[in-house]
């Protein structure tokens, strides 16, 4: 039998160390034991979103650094996901993006970030979000997390 495990944002302080306007960048997230090595990420985009403050006022834009952001909790959270018994800090320390699309307020954002192995205290993923509609706004070749 597959579990499948959702953690919103306050429970989401059980496997980051973020909190406050750290974690504003996430929603929740989603596990299915059956694919461990893959954690599924979701954010809405909401007009009143501090990261669109200034941010093209005309025509709000969800910044890229936003995505990062987004993108990096999921993949950090997916750490001690799949290490039982893990007891450290992860964290991202590199990443390589390209942006397809922009999103804007209203957009549901949906994170597929996929770990595709470990050397030493170094994990390497992969991911891509996509909005509501399945269109891809940003896909990320390489991220490495470190505890």
């Amino acid at each position: 039998m597959q579990a499948f495990v959702c953690f919103n944002r306050k429970s989401l302080e059980t496997l980051l160390p973020h909190r406050g306007a750290a974690l504003e960048k996430i929603d929740g997230v989603f596990f299915d034991s059956g694919a461990p090595n893959m954690l599924i990420g979701l954010k809405e985009i909401r007009m009143d979103d501090p990261a669109l403050e200034g941010h093209f006022p005309q025509a709000p834009t969800y910044p890229g650094y936003a995505q990062d952001e987004f993108v990096c909790l999921v993949a950090a959270a997916l750490i001690p996901i799949s290490i039982e018994g893990f007891k450290s800090n992860p964290h991202v320390v590199q990443k390589i993006v390209r942006y397809k699309m922009n999103a804007m307020p209203g957009d549901r954002l949906i994170a597929e970030v996929r770990l595709n192995g470990r050397r030493g205290r170094f994990y390497m993923f992969t991911a891509d979000i996509k909005n509501q509609n399945n269109e891809v706004v940003a896909e990320y070749e390489k991220i490495i997390g470190a505890v």
